[in-house]
């Protein structure tokens, strides 16, 4: 799937796999936003930039968390969330439509992963999809 025109958001407070990300998705034909830090992503989230699938570490340092930046930004506007972490996953902890991806993990399987999630998740918004996709998770809100 080329996804050229949709904006996805890079939240990871290193810069090399940060780095990676973004540019395995520019290359599939994203446009890519960055943050190296949960407060940096909350301060794009208070704004009217347009986030299309955020994808998140979850511990980024100081500050808030990927948790926290997911949360912000599934109550400003419903979006896929991938969280991704060498750290265990906590599913209680999840926005609706969102999935955990273990480090490490090839940049393109993230990006398919990605690709799949967001295309489960605007098919299904747009009253598209019959079933749902077993590559989309729910959490409580």
């Amino acid at each position: 799937m080329r996804s050229s025109g949709f904006v996805v958001l890079v939240v990871e407070d290193d810069v090399f796999t940060r780095i990676d990300v973004a540019g395995a998705f520019e290359a599939s034909g994203w446009t890519v936003l960055e943050a190296a830090s949960g407060k940096s992503a909350l301060e794009l989230c208070g704004s009217d930039t347009q986030v299309d699938l955020l994808i998140t570490d979850i511990d980024l340092g100081s500050g808030p968390t990927g948790w926290d930046v997911a949360r912000s930004f599934w109550r400003r506007d419903a979006l896929p969330v991938i969280y991704v972490s060498a750290n265990p996953d906590a599913p209680h902890r999840h926005v609706p439509q969102s999935r955990f991806v273990a480090k490490p993990c090839s940049s393109s399987a993230l990006v398919e992963a990605c690709e799949r999630l967001h295309e489960g998740f605007w098919r299904r918004k747009s009253g598209r999809d019959a079933g749902g996709s077993s590559d989309e998770a729910a959490g409580p809100a």
